[in-house]
């Protein structure tokens, strides 16, 4: 749950979280293209239920989701509702959300704090995540942006961007894999459009640039 701060630089510079999804993204590619985490979405949820911990509110979300296919609105929002009020009751200031166009919701990006107090919001953050929203995000990230439930969050990612018609049809993930762990910041998509970014953060890439709305913790 814990959210990169964002880091000050120049416009289109990514959050610390994006290189290592990258990274992780392209070492699977090749070994798992093709191959599915689930049969279908009531397995994959029965599987992240079987390993426990999961909280009791967020696990009647996820029941529901094994019968119907979908998160609700509501039952979303009250997820992300209750996370910010419990970092809020830790005595943060704000904690702002990015909507994106499927609907999904990101904690925007803060500036960087003292090391004092980055340990303490990693840890807080992940605290009130894993009690009130963490799964559920999980979950909603694959309903709206990996349906086709892609083991490898790159393949993940370049099918959403062909459903939504953001890439040509020859968009290969090895181009994608190429393009974004580059150092150059070049890519043949619009990275900050954010249906683009709906599908990368979905899909657990955290992209976050110098003109993005901050939050203000401290």
């Amino acid at each position: 749950m814990s959210c990169a701060s964002i880091v000050d630089g120049q416009k289109g510079e990514e959050v610390e979280a994006s290189s290592s999804a990258a990274q992780s993204g392209a070492a699977q590619q090749g070994s798992t293209s093709g191959q599915k985490l689930a049969a279908s979405l009531s397995e994959w949820i029965e599987q992240r239920e079987s390993q426990g911990n999961i909280a009791e509110s967020q696990k009647t979300i996820l029941d529901k989701a094994k019968s119907t296919g979908e998160i609700s609105t509501s039952d979303y929002e009250k997820a992300w509702s209750d996370y910010r009020q419990c970092m809020i009751d830790k005595g943060y200031k704000e904690i702002k959300l990015i909507k994106y166009p499927s609907g999904l919701y990101a904690e925007a990006g803060h500036k960087q704090g003292t090391t004092i107090q980055e340990s303490r919001y990693s840890d807080d953050s992940t605290e009130c995540g894993d009690e009130y929203v963490a799964d559920v995000q999980d979950v909603y990230g694959i309903i709206v942006g990996n349906p086709n439930l892609y083991a490898d969050q790159a393949q993940a990612v370049v099918d959403c961007l062909h459903r939504d018609s953001l890439v040509p049809k020859d968009y290969t993930v090895s181009r994608f894999n190429k393009e974004f762990s580059g150092t150059d910041g070049n890519t043949s998509f619009d990275m900050q459009n954010l249906q683009v970014r709906s599908c990368l953060v979905s899909n657990s890439y955290n992209v976050g640039y110098a003109t993005d709305d901050t939050e203000q913790l401290w």
